[in-house]
């Protein structure tokens, strides 16, 4: 169980995050929602111990995350931030970046098995021996999202994972990200702009909006209320063909 209790992070000597608290339980999806400025990114930062909380805990198993070291906190969490840069290298190579903090030398049989399985997952055979500059967005995005998967750590933190893509790239993305959830029974936290996938395919809501909660459970105990409020625009929340679906 990863949870956070009590979470206040400032920045620039401003609140960014007051007393936030959820929990987030393994073999279930939680999604991150609210405007821009509610403080989604600078969550999934603080888990990452990459800005400094004021106040809280940030516990995996009782454990604080905040005293674990860089090689501990990467055999536990792997992260996939809102901008990457691509250096140049093989997709393949790229991806297998995602084994190093399990290597103690060279990668093994096994560290290229998951890597193969994993890129074949994610359609990207085709360009294993590609270089990554020269690869489309889309393509690169999924690369990272495969160097996150083989990292295979109990805990996923994903910001805006899905927004480079096409619609069928996308789903593919969420799919993926769901049935490696369930299967591996992973706590898999998503900053998510998109409400529809955000209600389609999270098991738990954490709703932000200026740095509070105005929501967290499951999707379909989300009030339109709360969801106007959040985000300041007239919408409504309709089921369509057994599926929730937010329309503006």
């Amino acid at each position: 169980m990863l949870e956070i209790k009590n979470l206040d992070v400032w920045l620039a000597k401003k609140p960014i995050l007051e007393s936030v608290s959820f929990a987030a339980a393994p073999g279930r999806i939680s999604a991150v929602i609210g405007p821009n400025g509610a403080g989604k990114s600078t969550l999934i930062k603080s888990v990452m111990n990459l800005v400094k909380i004021r106040r809280g805990q940030i516990l995996w198993h009782n454990r604080d995350l905040t005293g674990f070291s860089r090689k501990a906190l990467a055999k536990t969490v792997a992260y996939l931030p809102q901008n990457s840069h691509p250096v140049p290298s093989k997709v393949y190579d790229s991806v297998l970046l995602g084994r190093k903090p399990h290597l103690s030398f060279r990668p093994g049989q096994d560290d290229r098995r998951m890597v193969d399985e994993i890129i074949e997952d994610l359609n990207l055979g085709d360009l294993k021996d590609s270089c990554v500059t020269k690869i489309s967005g889309g393509e690169f995005q999924k690369s990272l999202i495969a160097r996150l998967l083989v990292q295979n750590v109990p805990v996923m933190l994903l910001d805006e994972p899905i927004n480079h893509l096409d619609v069928k790239n996308q789903l593919e993305i969420m799919e993926l990200v769901q049935g490696l959830t369930v299967s591996r029974k992973l706590v898999s936290v998503i900053v998510l702009h998109d409400l529809n996938f955000a209600m389609g395919y999270a098991d738990e809501l954490l709703l932000l909006k200026n740095g509070k909660i105005v929501f967290s459970g499951p999707p379909e105990k989300l009030s339109v209320e709360k969801l106007k409020m959040a985000y300041q625009v007239d919408l409504k929340i309709v089921p369509i063909d057994g599926k929730l679906k937010v329309i503006f």
